[in-house]
């Protein structure tokens, strides 16, 4: 058999290695992975330590693979962990709610926004600790601090609504036009605007004006004005032809008009006057919301009676006045003479 390396010749059949040169021989009746009992890998007996190059190959390739799949878990890992802590996150700013911050804080205590989430629990905290105190108060002062203090409140509508409520019930009870007004200005869609605006309306017609004063005092001193003329019909015409009350008669009428402006005449009187008219006008609404005006009011009065001094007493009226603006009662008194 010939070596295939340095072509020497004499190579005997159970050669593994030629003799010259060393080489390994391929015989073609042997298997090519065959060897002699004793030998080892590098050809040389007992040297059997000699590692597989091609199975520690496999080996480092494997392990690479174990390695670089671990980093690319890891990175997949952390990246849809991050990906549920932003999903939760934006929960937490959508709801404003408690019990989402907890979440997220129990979940991610050392989270991005671990930080603005306690930040956030404890402001819900104080701020529901606060509107179950308003809640159990009802009190109009601590509802706008509340409202004031937490403008985005989930519990703001609640808040106003309570409100409402409360500016209503303080202007009933203090029954003024300005506190309907103030209703009206602060809730203009309130649950009470409707019953507001009719107490508002009726405060409005009751309330006396400078020209209702004026035409009040007027009637008064048209009376009085008509007795010192001697003009009984300048006094009839300033009362209603069926009165209520006219000095002291109940259901009167200018027939007892005429009994004053005579029992005056048939007392010797020349003339008389009537001086320092001072009149207190007040203004309400009857049964039908139609005006009634009541006057109060005192005057001096002097009556001559031949070559006499004249006589001076101070008197004493009181009125009640209609929408037409005519008397439905009349009084008049002497309180003492001067």
């Amino acid at each position: 058999m010939r070596c295939n390396n340095c072509g020497f010749n004499n190579i005997g059949p159970d050669d593994t290695y030629c003799p010259k040169c060393g080489a390994r021989v391929y015989s073609p009746n042997r298997s090519l992975n065959s060897r002699p009992s004793g030998s080892t890998s590098s050809g040389f007996p007992g040297n059997s330590s000699r590692p597989k190059s091609g199975n520690s190959g496999w080996m480092i390739i494997t392990l690479a693979v174990i390695i670089a799949l671990a980093i690319i878990g890891g990175a997949l890992y952390m990246g849809l962990s991050h990906q549920d802590e932003e999903t939760m996150w934006a929960q937490c700013e959508q709801s404003h709610e408690l019990s989402d911050y907890k979440k997220y804080i129990d979940a991610y205590p050392n989270g991005e926004h671990s930080a603005e989430a306690r930040h956030m629990y404890t402001l819900l905290i104080n701020e529901k600790t606060m509107w179950e105190q308003v809640q159990s108060s009802n009190d109009e002062f601590q509802l706008r601090s509340f409202i004031n203090s937490h403008p985005n409140s989930k519990y703001l509508g609640n808040a106003r609504e309570m409100l409402d409520d409360a500016v209503w019930n303080n202007a009933v009870e203090k029954n003024t036009r300005q506190d309907f007004e103030r209703y009206m200005r602060e809730f203009p869609s309130g649950k009470h605007i409707g019953e507001a605006r009719s107490r508002f309306e009726e405060f409005r017609r009751a309330e006396l004006t400078v020209d209702e004063r004026d035409q009040v005092k007027a009637l008064v001193q048209q009376f009085l004005s008509g007795l010192e003329q001697w003009s009984l019909a300048s006094m009839t015409m300033s009362c209603n032809t069926s009165m209520t009350n006219f000095m002291g008669k109940h259901s009167a009428t200018h027939d007892d008009v005429r009994e004053f402006f005579n029992a005056y005449r048939d007392a010797g009187i020349d003339s008389i006057s009537f001086s320092s008219l001072a009149v207190d006008v007040a203004k309400s609404l009857d049964s039908n919301r139609l005006p009634r005006y009541s006057a109060n009011f005192t005057v001096t009065r002097r009556f001559w009676r031949g070559q006499d001094m004249p006589n001076t007493s101070m008197m004493r009226g009181n009125a009640v006045i209609d929408n037409y603006f005519k008397f439905d009662e009349f009084n008049l008194d002497k309180v003492a003479d001067n």
